[in-house]
């Protein structure tokens, strides 16, 4: 899992990147994407979850809706190959807790690089569809420019 993540790092892609042990098996991850504040992920070697937890702090109900909607799209069989998420190797699902979304990803077997893969992609479509949909929610809660 570390390795995947490191493999974003060492290419740039994040910034500030850094992992350290966590309570009761868990690695929490750390890093600069997409915006100015840091991004966590916490994979429980345990549960084998990887958790990206408040990713949307403080999301209105429409947003979250739509953005649940977008993750649970990703089973399906319409989406294209490069979209889609083989539930045999991974299973995702985002959640509203306490007004913050989450998402998490169930992996199954050894296919931590794959479903690091997969929840990075869909983090990044998931900027991308707020900025276009919500950019009012974007703009207070990250500080990201409008344009």
């Amino acid at each position: 899992m570390s390795a995947a993540f490191q493999a974003y790092a060492d290419r740039g892609v994040f910034r500030g990147f850094r992992a350290a042990p966590g309570a009761r098996g868990r690695v929490e991850y750390r890093f600069l994407w997409l915006t100015r504040q840091p991004m966590s992920a916490v994979f429980d070697t345990r549960g084998r979850s990887l958790r990206f937890p408040a990713l949307f702090p403080g999301i209105d109900k429409a947003a979250a809706a739509e953005v649940r909607a977008m993750v649970a799209s990703r089973t399906h069989r319409d989406q294209p190959d490069h979209k889609r998420l083989d539930s045999r190797r991974a299973r995702i699902a985002g959640t509203v807790r306490k007004g913050d979304f989450w998402l998490t990803v169930d992996i199954r077997g050894r296919n931590h690089d794959y479903a690091v893969t997969k929840a990075l992609n869909l983090i990044n479509e998931l900027f991308v569809a707020l900025h276009e949909r919500h950019p009012e929610y974007l703009v207070e809660r990250f500080g990201i420019s409008t344009e």
